[in-house]
């Protein structure tokens, strides 16, 4: 029985050992692949820190050249839009300066209207008031001379060339007709108005140099009306008179050119 037993036992033994055994055998195996294990993961943990170090550095190099490349284009950026500001205050300037010269163009403008409408509605008043003096011309069956005016009773021909005033009333002699004769106030209106300021000889003359003044045609000089300028007759040795300024009378050498009104009266 205790044969049996230490069998027994032996056979336990070897049979519940051999596992213990086989675990025995294997344990230097095991920890050589811990340790290269270790080693490994150490050497992973080695590479991965290297990489992450090398993208850190890489990172800062890009962000510090990322940094310089937005400093130099915020600084581009600042320079474009100080050009900008500078190109819009210079534009701002000429527009201003554009509004105002339109406003003086403008206003000068308006002025020049202005003076032209307020000359023009004077004339205009001038010539009414003269026209309205004019008695309205009457019809007559006889017809005057070419190139000769047609008012009330008589054809006036003004000359359109200068003479003396011998040779002017010589020119009118020679048609049967006399140097104009201004009778009342409504023939110096017309004549005033159809002289327009130029220098015209009537028939008034001072040949004796008295200042007894005299139409050619015999009519009486002191019953008629005068429309001398201002000051006028002034002068002995002016012996003959033109229509001048407005159609007032002037007294002036004989010898002088001018233009001449020549009239010839209609019969009744």
């Amino acid at each position: 029985m205790s044969g049996e037993r230490a069998y027994d036992d032996l056979d336990d033994f070897s049979i519940d050992n051999e596992p213990k055994q086989k675990q025995a055998r294997r344990i230097p195996g095991s920890r050589l692949k811990s340790i290269f294990s270790g080693k490994m993961l150490m050497f992973l943990i080695f590479i991965l820190l290297s990489v992450f170090f090398i993208l850190l550095v890489t990172g800062v190099i890009k962000c510090s050249k990322t940094n310089e490349t937005v400093e130099g284009f915020q600084a581009q950026v600042q320079m474009q839009v100080s050009h900008a500001l500078n190109n819009v205050s210079d534009r701002s300037e000429l527009r201003e300066l554009e509004e105002r010269i339109r406003n003086e163009v403008s206003q000068m403008g308006e002025r020049v209207l202005s003076e032209l409408s307020k000359s023009s509605t004077d004339l205009i008043n001038i010539m009414s008031r003269k026209l309205e003096m004019l008695p309205a011309p009457e019809c007559r069956n006889r017809q005057c001379p070419e190139n000769w005016i047609h008012f009330n009773s008589s054809c006036y021909y003004f000359s359109p060339k200068k003479s003396v005033w011998n040779a002017s009333s010589l020119y009118c002699s020679l048609r049967g007709t006399h140097l104009l004769i201004i009778n009342n106030e409504q023939e110096q209106q017309f004549a005033a108005l159809e002289t327009q300021n130029r220098r015209f000889w009537v028939g008034l003359t001072d040949h004796s140099s008295q200042n007894k003044w005299q139409w050619i045609d015999g009519t009486d000089y002191e019953t008629t009306p005068k429309f001398w300028m201002p000051g006028e007759p002034s002068d002995h040795h002016e012996s003959c008179v033109h229509l001048w300024t407005d159609g007032l009378w002037n007294d002036a050498p004989c010898a002088g050119k001018e233009f001449f009104i020549c009239e010839m009266e209609l019969q009744q």
